[in-house]
């Protein structure tokens, strides 16, 4: 759906590129390089890039051209509407979500974990766009991208309680628990009057294709690696 839209630029990166994350030095001269790299396949700078700094929660921030190349802590996802600029998060299991009021010329791009997915990270940007740009349910378009799948995302019973009111969403096999945090968030984002037929989900799980992406869950590395997602409008 996204791809009809001629103007509009988005994707994500990929394990060959390698990690798109900073650690604990915003100034970690490889993970920069990585990143020059891979944007200016994409003919984007480094200096029209805004990146949310995640904290695992719900927070959402409006942007704007004053925030360009600048790294935004303490928020999960990121909304603007000014053209030329790009939204990233990094997600090494997570779900990138990408969003789109194609009347308003509204982008956004949220990071959701199981924990901004259980404090319904959707719908405060949803709520967000509505409130600041007067934006309509009907008129957004949001694609979540690929992430840790069902198949793979196994959940202790303290885990399950905080979903326990997903019921399509808890997968019982083989005494084992599974969650589906896509199916969750699609629920959400109905609850947020968003059209089904404005809904996609990837299928692709980054536990499964372990030569095409990072998974914390799978590796477990020391350091986590991760890529980048991003969405912005050419003009």
């Amino acid at each position: 759906m996204l791809s009809e839209y001629k103007n509009l630029v988005y994707g994500i990166s990929e394990k060959k590129d390698g990690t798109m994350k900073f650690l604990n030095n915003m100034d970690d001269a490889a993970v920069k390089l990585n990143r020059e790299k891979f944007f200016a396949k994409q003919n984007i700078k480094l200096d029209q890039i805004i990146s949310a700094g995640l904290v695992y929660k719900n927070r959402v921030k409006i942007v704007d051209k004053n925030d360009a190349g600048k790294f935004i802590s303490g928020f999960d996802a990121l909304i603007t509407n000014e053209d030329n600029l790009y939204l990233t998060i990094t997600v090494a299991d997570c779900l990138p979500i990408y969003i789109y009021d194609f009347k308003k010329k509204i982008i956004g791009i949220a990071h959701a974990g199981w924990q901004g997915v259980q404090q319904n990270i959707i719908k405060n940007a949803i709520n967000l766009m509505k409130e600041n740009f007067n934006s309509n349910s009907s008129d957004i378009f949001v694609y979540i991208g690929m992430h840790l799948q069902k198949c793979h995302f196994e959940v202790k019973d303290d885990l399950l309680l905080k979903f326990k009111k997903y019921k399509n969403a808890i997968i019982k096999k083989n005494n084992k628990i599974f969650i589906d945090l896509s199916l969750i968030v699609k629920t959400q984002l109905l609850e947020q009057g968003i059209l089904e037929k404005n809904i996609s989900v990837s299928d692709e799980c980054t536990f499964c294709l372990k030569d095409r992406y990072f998974s914390y869950r799978r590796d477990k590395p020391k350091n986590i690696k991760a890529m980048i997602a991003y969405i912005g409008i050419n003009n």
